[in-house]
């Protein structure tokens, strides 16, 4: 497969262009900004990003707390990641030798068990012992395996006195948690004794994209003012409207307002830059991952039309958690491509460090739509390749993973009222 090729607009910037040229001239002013920001307001303990690259502006559109797809990853990238992991563990007070891995509660999807196999193989390369506990597994271990045949055993939890244990024993001074938390904050976590990373509290049952959005575009705003550029470019319009029901078409004036506030901003700044696309906008559920829950909408009077297929479609997401609050997202289009097929680039960060990244490529959808769909494939970037042999590529990674660490320095400063952050 060839590598995405960077086609910008006539009229307007070369997003990538400029972001290296800036990386090139003030590599070192930069460094000591995000250096800053990290110890200002800390940074996750991993996550990753999804951008879009319209040519002339590249910008997050989605930031995962507790990311999958490990397995995307190429050896030296997960060496980075290994050393990261390291450097962070070496922060903690108490000396972190044995660590369990809480996964998803779905684990007999195989991308998924490949990347917890991945995900384990990352933090034993940090030097610690890992254990793989289960939230479902109650009176036996389960069994499972990655692709390759590399055995996944999931074994049950239990708590003496808040210490959160294996059903076997194994006690660890630290729990990583690979589970998003969509359905809940589980009791045998509340209050345990241990660390644990990602807090729960990160979980998609209280933190919202809108939420994150807001955070990302302060925090792009205070780059953009500190490198002279247009913060647009590295950002997009949002709106959130809350209180809604596809299934009874209760807020969907809110929403259609939202699409036309969020679709006259993008106007103006296609003017600025002389764009002559037609803007557009995703609606996506406020909480939730896996691509469930979103549309492109080119208009107000499409939200006010929809019709019962795709209310239904936009009425639940993962667990069977009914949608109540969606973000109104300014749609960027993509013009990367791989073998004809739109891609975008997955950044993989861990303590706020771009170690690595893939391109989600999707044949079945065009260059506007959610390429996280039925039909989405991977493909490896810059020095991920299928050989498992470091190959360089000129795919622009450093402008990406700028991007990237931009939006998961964001995380820390969701704000969520009531004293309460993440």
């Amino acid at each position: 497969m060839t590598q995405p090729q960077l086609v910008p607009a006539p009229t307007a910037p070369a997003i990538l262009d400029m972001l290296r040229d800036l990386i090139g001239s003030r590599s070192e002013e930069i460094t000591a900004w995000m250096d800053a920001r990290r110890m200002e307001s800390g940074a996750p303990f991993y996550s990753s990003v999804d951008l879009r690259h319209a040519g002339y502006k590249l910008a997050p559109v989605d930031t995962n707390l507790f990311p999958a797809g490990f397995n995307k990853l190429s050896p030296s990238a997960r060496q980075r990641a290994s050393l990261h992991v390291a450097t962070r563990l070496g922060r903690y007070q108490q000396k972190v030798c044995r660590l369990i891995i809480i996964p998803e509660n779905h684990t007999r999807n195989q991308g998924y068990l490949d990347n917890l196999g991945a995900l384990r193989s990352i933090l034993e390369g940090a030097g610690v012992e890992v254990r793989i506990g289960s939230l479902v597994a109650t009176d036996a271990p389960i069994e499972l395996a990655t692709s390759a045949g590399e055995p996944l055993i999931e074994l049950p939890l239990k708590r003496e006195r808040g210490t959160l244990m294996t059903s076997d024993g194994f006690t660890p001074q630290m729990i990583i948690l690979n589970n998003d938390l969509t359905s809940g904050f589980p009791d045998i976590l509340r209050g345990v004794s241990q660390a644990v990373a990602p807090r729960p509290s990160q979980g998609w049952h209280r933190r919202r994209k809108s939420i994150h959005f807001d955070a990302y575009d302060k925090l792009a705003r205070e780059f953009a003012d500190s490198f002279q550029i247009d913060p647009w470019l590295i950002a997009s319009e949002s709106h959130k409207c809350g209180q809604v029901n596809f299934g009874d078409k209760q807020g969907l004036d809110c929403v259609a307002m939202g699409v036309e506030k969020v679709l006259h901003k993008v106007r103006a700044h296609y003017a600025q830059y002389g764009i002559t696309d037609e803007p557009y906008v995703y609606v996506k559920s406020d909480a939730g991952t896996y691509g469930m829950g979103i549309m492109t909408v080119k208009s107000g009077d499409e939200m006010l039309e929809l019709n019962k297929k795709l209310r239904n479609k936009m009425n639940v997401i993962k667990e069977g958690v009914q949608s109540t609050e969606v973000v109104i997202q300014e749609g960027i289009p993509t013009i990367d491509n791989i073998d004809g097929a739109p891609a975008e680039p997955m950044l993989y960060m861990v303590d706020g460090h771009a170690v690595g990244g893939a391109y989600r490529v999707n044949k079945e959808r065009d260059g506007q739509g959610n390429l996280n769909a039925t039909g989405m494939e991977f493909v490896g970037m810059c020095d991920e390749s299928e050989d498992g042999k470091a190959k360089m590529r000129d795919c622009h990674f450093g402008a990406l993973g700028l991007i990237a660490e931009l939006a998961s320095l964001a995380a820390p400063r969701e704000e969520y009222g009531e004293g309460y952050s993440i």
